[in-house]
């Protein structure tokens, strides 16, 4: 079963109705269907290099990886967003932020990030050491028991 952007979507909780200063979703179908296209690129540069199409996210082959790369991505997305327009202004004595929360974003990036490499790097090295085994041979096969 692929994931589709509602299935991100629904992991990130990103309904109109709990985004109550938005009244929107934060990240539309097309962002989320650019971001689970660049978890894919960014899985296949990973090494052993794979060659995954990054428009059939129905071929990639772990639901849990493929989601959490999408969200790094578009975490990573937001961080822009909100440093490029981060603002702060006085009001009185109260002190307002705009598009201030690039940390917050960042962190987030960067945890769903550290989650999503080191799940992929385990992935990898399992998958490659399972074709490896087929395939090993040694000089030692060709050794018969009582020759000398």
């Amino acid at each position: 079963m692929p994931v589709k952007p509602g299935d991100v979507t629904r992991f990130l909780r990103d309904y109109p109705s709990y985004n109550i200063m938005l009244d929107t979703v934060q990240f539309d179908d097309e962002d989320i269907s650019a971001s689970i296209r660049f978890a894919i690129s960014e899985f296949n540069a990973i090494t052993p290099i794979s060659s995954y199409a990054s428009d059939a996210p129905d071929k990639f082959p772990n639901e849990w990886l493929l989601l959490l790369g999408a969200a790094s991505h578009l975490m990573s997305s937001e961080a822009f967003l909100q440093i490029r327009n981060q603002v702060t202004y006085n009001d009185g004595n109260v002190a307002i932020g705009v598009d201030d929360k690039w940390q917050a974003y960042t962190n987030l990036k960067n945890d769903l990030k550290k989650d999503w490499k080191t799940t992929a790097q385990k992935f990898k090295q399992q998958k490659n050491m399972e074709q490896c085994y087929g395939g090993l041979s040694s000089g030692y096969r060709w050794i018969r028991t009582g020759w000398r």
